[in-house]
């Protein structure tokens, strides 16, 4: 149900906690956010964690879904990255940059187009998938790499040098929880569940810090002070903080989707899609976790 970014991790540690039920609840990591869309889309997912700009794609697909909850933002987890003879953004020119093709990586381009001469002219692109960024950087052949966190870690351990993030960007790059709004009525009560644990993993975090990080690095076969470093880069939205974000017409999700959909429209990265939000924001799931009683 979700591609690696460090605030996902909060629910495979509820699962190693043993806060969610085996029998009930069936987690998987895939190896990219293009995989998970794919499977939310053809319904093999029922809950999905994704970034805004997925979200806005799976909803210009005609899939009926519903955000749930605000998991968090990008406060530098996503990043160019470049070889270490690459000492300032001109020097990429002529060069290439692997990137996988998602708002955050187009919005990154973006950034760096502004702050430089460079163009689509001037450097060549090449579709990266996150699963294949390190061993792309290790074969040499590509100077450039737009990555995510812990990828962004395990590059910067390689050599590999940063020369731009997601804290300068003025969209910035928001985590959802989603569902299929089919299943918002026919099991809300799992929904509800899922999320008090996830977000009763983050808690057992703060409360044991060392102990969640090496949980989750050893699934992740990272090490923990990577992981932690990684955690920097990703801001977490407490509960009522998201349903705040959630709330009110128009609500600052539906601020976001708005710009950031005609952002992707502009880069053509989106087909047709509602200029109303409301619609696919559901507050219920939250509200039950926000409001239930100890």
């Amino acid at each position: 149900m979700l591609a690696p970014w460090p605030n996902f991790e909060f629910l495979f540690l509820a699962g190693e906690l043993g806060y969610l039920p085996k029998d009930q609840y069936s987690l998987s990591e895939l190896p990219s956010s293009s995989s998970v869309i794919q499977a939310f889309q053809t319904g093999k997912l029922d809950v999905a964690f994704l970034s805004l700009d997925e979200v806005l794609t799976l909803v210009a697909l005609g899939i009926d879904l519903s955000i749930i909850s605000v998991i968090g933002q990008s406060t530098g987890g996503d990043a160019l990255l470049v070889k270490p003879e690459i000492k300032t953004i001109e020097d990429l020119k002529w060069h290439s940059i692997g990137y996988e093709n998602k708002a955050a990586g187009a919005l990154l381009l973006n950034e760096l187009f502004s702050l430089s001469n460079l163009n689509n002219q001037t450097l060549q692109l090449f579709e990266v998938k996150q699963s294949e960024a390190k061993d792309v950087y290790m074969q040499g052949n590509i100077e450039g790499l737009i990555v995510r966190e812990p990828e962004k870690q395990q590059l910067l351990q390689l050599g590999a040098r940063e020369i731009l993030n997601s804290n300068v960007l003025q969209h910035r790059i928001t985590h959802l929880m989603v569902a299929r709004k089919e299943i918002l009525q026919s099991k809300e009560s799992q929904l509800v569940y899922l999320l008090k644990r996830f977000y009763d993993a983050y808690d057992y975090y703060l409360q044991k810090p060392e102990d969640a990080l090496t949980t989750i690095a050893v699934r992740l076969q990272i090490y923990p002070y990577l992981l932690e470093e990684s955690f920097k880069g990703a801001s977490f939205i407490e509960p009522k903080d998201a349903l705040m974000r959630l709330s009110g017409s128009p609500s600052n999700v539906e601020l976001k989707a708005n710009q950031l959909s005609k952002f992707m429209t502009e880069k053509n990265m989106l087909g047709k899609i509602p200029n109303d939000f409301h619609s696919i924001i559901s507050t219920r799931i939250l509200e039950s976790v926000v409001y239930a009683k100890p």
